[in-house]
């Protein structure tokens, strides 16, 4: 939804643009009196179109980013000139696309900057001033709990352009090496505690080294994501949205930006417990009583271990115990096996099913806890102790011994 929707409730004297963000944390918060968890954390909500909140962040976080200063008045602003290093660019800190953005290569302009700032902004809203990279790119960046999702570079116009913005005569490009800035995005993510959002990292080079720790000049818990314009297209960013395709491609990649939501909350549930892997065939159940497949006909079932249902109940509690087991190409391998371990009251978190032995190491980070039968599965447990494994071996006695 979007903040207009929002009714914030203000004290005399309190700006709408200041205590949004601060709603936003608080509304979303109230949620989780009931007992309930939401990700991304509320708390992360407080720096959405918030910016001088993300200057103190990015300073006690340690962020890379330009040299900032924030005045709360002209005055302020001009007793600091002689401090300030130029180029710089005067923002308002709870604007959004660009707006009101002013810029000052020296001291003479910056005197005009802020005067015509202050005389147009509201009475208790700050400039932002900040260093201005001298760069012709700048990359927007969405990520997910650290792990970049979705990117594009924002050109400016030419260099002397205050930002990059499509509704500042910008365009983008869409060939960004995401893979590469990944450790920096997860870093950032790490430093300041916003695990989702939209960020905007820059280089100080012409021509950018991704593979350098760049700067970051803000960043929104929750923000727009612009999608790939068509093959060829060779207009400015802002005529693709006014398209007839812009609206299908830009809820594609919102579902997809959901989807991968989805999944850092199932792995962050995951994570939780360390993982406890369990070979099926020899510790879970007999090894004559490999699970057949299904070829049309309800399978017979084998006897799992005496012991076996209990101890796995029991394990859950410490562990995220992930069954696994080689079927090959058989038949509907997935769901009869699941269909055996449910008659059995088996309890698990999850069940892999591998068409070859070797695919077991996909699976398995170095120092992960396997139970494994090696006569069972040689080739499995191999494959596993190559990918950095400690496998427990189960012994004869069973599950009790």
């Amino acid at each position: 939804s979007h903040h207009d929707e929002f009714d914030v409730p203000l004290k005399p004297g309190e700006l709408y643009e200041k205590q949004m963000p601060h709603q936003f944390a608080k509304f979303f918060g109230e949620f989780e009196e009931s007992g309930a968890t939401l990700w991304p954390p509320p708390k992360t909500y407080q720096y959405y179109e918030n910016k001088v909140g993300l200057a103190e962040l990015f300073k006690s976080s340690g962020v890379k980013t330009p040299t900032t200063w924030v005045f709360r008045s002209a005055a302020d602003a001009h007793r600091a000139a002689d401090e300030v290093k130029y180029p710089v660019i005067v923002k308002d800190p709870y604007g959004y696309s660009s707006i009101g953005l002013l810029q000052a290569q020296d001291k003479s302009e910056f005197s005009t900057a802020i005067e015509e700032f202050f005389k147009n902004a509201k009475v208790g809203v700050e400039a932002l001033v900040q260093n201005k990279v001298q760069a012709l790119r700048e990359a927007r960046i969405t990520y997910v709990d650290g792990r970049p999702f979705h990117g594009y570079w924002r050109i400016r116009e030419n260099i002397k352009s205050a930002s990059a913005a499509s509704t500042r005569g910008g365009y983008q490009d869409f060939s960004f090496p995401l893979a590469v800035i990944a450790p920096f995005v997860e870093r950032f993510a790490n430093l300041t505690g916003i695990v989702v959002g939209g960020a905007d990292f820059i280089w100080q080079e012409r021509e950018p080294n991704v593979k350098v720790e760049p700067y970051c000049l803000e960043v929104s818990p929750t923000s727009d994501i612009n999608p790939e314009p068509p093959v060829g297209w060779d207009k400015a960013y802002a005529e693709f949205k006014k398209e007839k395709g812009f609206r299908a491609a830009y809820l594609k990649v919102r579902r997809q930006w959901t989807d991968a939501m989805v999944l850092a909350v199932v792995d962050r549930y995951r994570r939780q417990r360390r993982s406890l892997f369990v070979e099926l065939d020899g510790v879970v159940a007999g090894l004559a009583a490999a699970v057949p497949a299904l070829k049309g006909a309800r399978p017979e079932l084998g006897p799992s271990l005496a012991g076996a249902a209990g101890a796995l109940r029991e394990l859950r509690a410490l562990f995220f115990v992930r069954l696994f087991t080689v079927r090959g190409q058989a038949g509907d391998s997935f769901n009869t096996t699941q269909w055996w371990l449910d008659a059995k009251g088996i309890q698990y978190d999850e069940l892999i099913v591998l068409r070859k032995a070797e695919h077991g190491a996909a699976y398995v980070q170095p120092g992960a806890l396997v139970v494994a039968a090696a006569e069972a599965g040689s080739e499995t447990t191999a494959a596993l102790r190559r990918a950095g494994a400690v496998l427990l071996p189960f012994l004869d006695g069973g599950w009790q011994e």
